[in-house]
């Protein structure tokens, strides 16, 4: 018992952490667009992307892979840690070297000859998170999450306190006649307070890097760790692909004159989608133990449905919500953007779809066939990247969310039907079905209703539809709700 009440207090350390994270950099938005022009809300948008998609490449897996054989009995841990960081700073060291040589190629391709700048903070703060995840895994493989979290919140303060720095002290200061050190391009600003933190963060990271130095005998072959580690990577590359590549096809299927400005918007406007995706990072974090520590239960299929169930209910309550709200929530993002608004109600929806896709993968994971996940993530990719290159030339933005949509709607087909066949859960498909579809109906009905009486009918009768749809399992769990 001690040792669950362990383990859920350290989840909470690490889930509390990365969701401070995220929602942190969300309370940057209002900031960012307002000090921000669309084109160069588009830069920043850009950079981020390739941030993101390379990050999954240099990471090569090690951080499964350290995982998997940290604890393996008779290797040592520290001499695990050792070859899968040597491995993971080799693929930093050959990028490095590959973008110092075709730097010139890379600057003219990404469009950014007059800011060459941009492509070595991109590179530094992209090499310093890479460079970083080793290290976290260690504080979490020793149980230090108390550290883990002081370094991980030390980081995200110093980049939001630099922003700050930056973007409203320096113009507030020079307003009154005086100077202090800020650079003058906000995007530049931006790139180098994220970067000064992610150099902060590696320093505090040096201790748990012991192992590197100590000379100790390898732990595997190198070819194992790769043979192991590159699957992940391949695994987890195709969801990264689906969920930011967008960016890199509305900037290169569009004009040149104006597709970072249409990357801006439609950057902007996602960021207030992401309300919707914390709380399913906040739900993952909580359900993903949970999952596993009822596998081997007899009626752990019966359980996973109900949990199925409920946080469609929960979600799809969200999503009515957060687009009844939209006439407020809209001032988190500068007005000049409020012409992409029109995407939000299929963001919702992409985003709820994409919750049903984190419960419903749960049955390749308790029976331990992983490699179905790479059938899953690559069949929304490939959608993803047909739709996107059809239907962004003609659509712009609308495209984009289009193909997003239609990606996580085959994605959660295509794990819905292999589940059937490897693992039947018995999910009330009609009643998740309705709540979706009533959700998705209601967000697009207040969206285009302008009367606020039409809103409170639109808004309060689909949440009575709901609600009467799921009144036994709403009635289960206000009984548990009551005896606890």
């Amino acid at each position: 018992m001690h040792s669950l009440r362990s383990l859920a207090g350290q989840t909470a350390i690490y889930g509390l952490s990365s969701i401070i994270g995220r929602f942190a950099y969300f309370l940057l938005t209002p900031l960012h667009t307002a000090v921000l022009e669309r084109g160069e809300m588009g830069i920043n948008s850009d950079i981020y992307s390739w941030i993101a998609i390379l990050t999954v490449v240099l990471t090569l897996g090690m951080e499964t892979t350290y995982f998997r054989y940290a604890s393996k009995e008779g290797l040592d841990e520290g001499a695990v840690f050792r070859q899968t960081f040597l491995v993971m700073t080799t693929s930093s060291g050959i990028f490095l070297g590959l973008v110092w040589i075709f730097s010139d190629l890379i600057l003219k391709a990404m469009r950014y000859q007059e800011h060459p700048e941009y492509l070595w903070l991109l590179v530094l703060i992209l090499t310093g998170e890479v460079l970083a995840t080793l290290p976290y895994a260690r504080l979490r493989q020793m149980n230090k999450a108390f550290l883990f979290a002081v370094i991980r919140l030390t980081n995200i303060g110093i980049n939001i306190g630099l922003n700050l720095y930056f973007l409203l002290l320096a113009p507030y200061v020079a307003a009154q006649g005086y100077s202090i050190p800020a650079p003058q391009n906000p995007v530049l600003a931006i790139f180098i307070a994220n970067g000064a933190a992610v150099v902060i963060q590696l320093f505090m990271l040096i201790p748990t890097l012991r192992p590197v130095s100590e000379g100790r005998k390898k732990a595997l072959p190198v070819s194992q760790i790769l043979t192991y580690g590159i699957p992940v990577m391949l695994a987890g590359l195709p969801g990264i692909i689906n969920e930011v590549f967008d960016r890199q096809l509305l900037k290169y299927l569009l004009p040149a004159g104006t597709s970072l400005e249409t990357v801006g918007v439609y950057a902007s406007v996602f960021r207030l989608s992401v309300f919707i995706s914390l709380f399913i990072q906040a739900f993952r974090y909580a359900a993903e133990p949970f999952f596993f520590k009822n596998a081997s239960e007899k009626n752990a299929p019966v359980l996973y449905a109900r949990v199925m169930e409920v946080f469609v209910l929960i979600l799809s309550v969200a999503v009515i919500a957060m687009s009844a709200l939209l006439p407020i929530v809209k001032y988190f993002i500068d007005s000049k953007f409020w012409d992409g608004l029109y995407i939000l109600p299929i963001l919702f929806i992409s985003q709820l779809l994409l919750g049903v896709i984190f419960n419903l993968n749960i049955w390749y994971k308790v029976i331990e066939k992983t490699h179905f996940g790479i059938v899953i993530s690559l069949s929304g990719a490939v959608v993803n990247l047909f739709v996107n290159a059809i239907l962004i030339p003609v659509f712009g933005i609308l495209g984009a969310v289009f193909a997003l949509l239609a990606s996580h709607m085959v994605m959660v087909c295509v794990s819905y039907a292999l589940s059937r066949k490897h693992f039947p859960i018995p999910y009330k498909v009609p009643n998740i079905l309705g709540m979706i579809m009533i959700a998705s109906a209601t967000s697009f009905g207040l969206y285009y209703t302008q009367s606020l009486p039409g809103k409170f009918l639109i808004g309060l009768g689909s949440l009575v539809v709901v609600f009467t749809l799921e009144k036994s399992e709403i009635r289960t769990m206000i009984k548990t709700l009551i005896r606890r």
